[in-house]
C-alpha cells in the first residue's frame, strides 16, 4: 500500500495544470542586464593611451550616452606591451599611462562610469600575432598569471575584463578549461579585494561558448570581429554576426550571447542601417558596447544610440533572446521577443531583400491570444493603434521595422516540481518555449537540462518569492526539465513559441 501511495503522489506532482491567460507568476528576480558602454578597439585598435581613453570617457558623458545607460569604458588590446616586474606584476609605459592603469580607472570612475580592461587566455595576446598600430608584443597574455593578473586588475579598480583567445588558440588550449580557470581566479581575487570583475569571453564563437559560457562568464563572443582595423563598417557583417548569435537557450539570468561591439556611427553604415543594427542587438538582448569615436559622434548617431525605447528592449529584465517566429518568404523574417510583464512583446520585421515588401506579424506567432493588441513603432516613438489578430506594414528593402505589441497572453501550462524535476512537459511541435520557473529562497546557480540536451547554468537570486525565465528547446510530445542544485522550486509555466529555423 505504501509503495502504491508514493507512486500516486509522484504522478500527482507532475500533473499539468492549464494556466489561465495572463496568469501571474512570482515576481521576476533581479539580475545584471547586458553590459552597456564603449570599447576602444573598433576606432583605435592598439593606438590607445591615457588621453585617448580620457577624451572618450568625457564624450560618453557629453553625448548623453552615459545618461542613457552606457556605463563601461573598456580599454581593449594595445594598453600593455607584455612587460612584467621581477615579481611578475604587469607594468606599463608611464608615457602612455601616467600614474599607471589605476589612474585611468580612477578617472573613469570620477565620471560616474565603470572601467574595463583586456588580456588574453594564452601567453601571448592578439597584439603579438596581429600587430595593429604597435610593434608585436610577446608575453602580453595572462596564462600562468591568471590569479595574479585578475587580482591586479581589481586592485587597479577595473570592473570588467575581456579575455581574448589569440594566444589560447595558438597554443591549442582547451577553451572551457582555460576560461573556467580564469573565472575561478576572478572569484578568488574578489574574495581578497572585495571588488569583482565582469568576465567577457572572447573565443569568437569558435568553440561553442554558448554551451559552457553560462556560469563561467557574463558574456561570450559568438562570432569573429564585426569590423577589422582600418576597414569600414559592413552591414553584411552586421547581419552575419547577428545570425551567428542565435543561441536562445543559453541566454538568460545574467548570461549573454555577444555578437561583438556596435559599429553605428562608423564609416560604411548609413543611419537606417545603424537603426537596424541597434534593433537586431536589442532583440538579441546583446551587450551594447559602442565602438565609434565618440568625440566625433554626430547628432543622428547619438540619437540612434540613445533611443530609450530601443534600449529598454535590450535591457528588459526578463533577459530573453528574441527568436524568429515567422518567415513571410525568402529574406522576410519576423522576430519576437518575450518581455517582462504580461502580454508584452518586441517585434522586428526584417526585410533582407532588395525590394520593399509588406510584412505581417500575427499575434499567434508571438504566443499572444488572438484578440486586440496595441502596436507602437519604437524608432518613431509613435503609437500606431490597436489591431485585431495581426499587424501589417511596408518595410523598405534592406531595412526593418521595430515594434512593441501589448496584448493578452496566450495559453500556457503549469507544471509542479518533484525533487527539481518537471516531468511530462508537453509540446505540440518541436521548437522554443519560455519556461518561467517560480521558487522560494534561491541564492544559487543551478544546472538546467532538458532531456539529453546540453545543460545550462541558471541563476536563482535570493528572494522570498521569485521567478526566472529561460528559453528551452522542446521536442514534440513529452519532455523532462531537470534542475540540479536549486531548492525551493515550486512550478514552471511553459509557453511555447512557433520558432522558425
Amino acid at each position: 500500500m505504501l509503495a502504491r501511495l508514493l507512486a500516486a503522489l509522484s504522478v500527482l506532482a507532475a500533473i499539468v495544470i492549464p494556466a489561465p491567460a495572463n496568469a501571474v507568476a512570482a515576481p521576476a528576480a533581479s539580475m545584471p542586464a547586458p553590459p552597456m558602454g564603449w570599447a576602444s578597439w573598433n576606432s583605435f585598435a592598439a593606438q590607445i593611451n591615457y588621453n585617448v581613453i580620457k577624451t572618450q570617457a568625457d564624450a560618453l558623458v557629453s553625448t548623453g550616452m552615459a545618461k542613457a545607460g552606457y556605463q563601461y569604458v573598456n580599454i581593449d588590446e594595445g594598453w600593455w606591451q607584455g612587460t612584467r616586474d621581477s615579481a611578475g606584476n604587469i607594468t606599463v609605459d608611464p608615457k602612455d599611462w601616467p600614474g599607471g592603469m589605476s589612474a585611468i580607472a580612477a578617472y573613469i570612475h570620477s565620471k560616474g562610469l565603470k572601467a574595463g580592461i583586456y588580456t588574453d587566455a594564452g601567453k601571448n595576446g592578439c597584439g603579438y600575432y596581429y600587430p595593429t598600430g604597435r610593434p608585436a608584443a610577446p608575453g602580453s597574455g595572462s596564462e600562468g598569471h591568471y590569479l595574479q593578473d585578475m587580482t591586479q586588475f581589481e586592485r587597479w579598480g577595473f570592473d570588467y575584463v575581456k579575455v581574448d583567445w589569440c594566444g589560447g588558440n595558438a597554443e591549442h588550449l582547451d577553451p572551457a578549461t582555460a576560461y573556467r580557470s580564469i573565472a575561478t581566479a576572478i572569484r578568488t581575487a574578489t574574495a581578497t579585494t572585495g571588488h569583482g570583475l565582469v568576465l567577457s569571453i572572447c573565443d569568437w564563437g569558435d568553440n561553442a561558448p554558448w554551451n559552457w559560457g553560462p556560469g563561467t562568464g557574463t558574456l561570450w563572443r559568438t562570432s569573429q570581429d564585426i569590423v577589422y582595423w582600418g576597414q569600414n563598417a559592413s552591414f553584411a557583417r552586421v547581419l552575419g554576426n547577428f545570425d551567428q548569435a542565435q543561441h536562445p537557450t543559453a541566454e538568460h539570468t545574467g548570461y549573454y550571447n555577444d555578437p561583438d561591439m556596435l559599429v553605428a556611427g562608423m564609416t560604411g553604415l548609413s543611419d537606417d542601417q545603424a537603426r537596424t543594427h541597434l534593433s537586431l542587438w536589442a532583440m538579441s538582448g546583446a551587450p551594447l558596447l559602442a565602438g565609434n569615436n565618440l568625440v566625433t559622434t554626430n547628432t543622428s548617431t547619438a540619437q540612434i544610440l540613445t533611443n530609450p525605447e530601443v534600449i529598454a528592449v535590450d535591457q528588459d529584465p526578463r533577459e530573453l533572446q528574441g527568436v524568429q517566429v515567422a518567415q513571410a518568404g525568402s529574406g522576410l523574417q519576423v522576430y519576437g521577443k518575450v518581455l517582462s510583464g504580461s502580454g508584452r512583446r518586441a517585434v522586428l520585421l526584417l526585410n533582407r531583400t532588395s525590394t520593399t515588401a509588406t510584412m505581417t506579424v500575427h499575434w499567434s506567432d508571438l504566443g499572444l491570444a488572438g484578440g486586440s493588441a496595441a502596436v507602437r513603432n519604437l524608432w518613431t516613438r509613435r503609437d500606431l493603434g490597436t489591431f485585431t489578430g495581426a499587424y501589417s506594414t511596408s518595410v523598405p528593402a534592406g531595412s526593418s521595422v521595430l515594434l512593441s505589441v501589448s496584448g493578452t497572453e496566450g495559453p500556457s501550462s503549469t507544471y509542479h516540481a518533484s525533487g527539481g524535476v518537471f516531468a511530462g512537459v508537453r509540446a505540440a511541435a518541436n521548437g522554443i518555449a519560455v519556461a518561467t520557473i517560480s521558487y522560494t529562497g534561491g541564492g544559487s546557480t543551478a544546472t538546467l537540462q532538458v532531456d539529453g540536451q546540453t545543460p545550462t547554468a541558471v541563476n536563482f537570486p535570493a528572494a522570498a518569492s521569485g521567478s526566472v525565465s529561460v528559453e528551452v528547446s522542446l521536442t514534440k510530445g513529452s519532455n523532462t526539465l531537470t534542475v540540479t542544485g536549486a531548492t525551493g522550486l515550486t512550478s514552471a509555466a511553459i509557453m511555447q513559441l512557433p520558432a522558425q529555423s
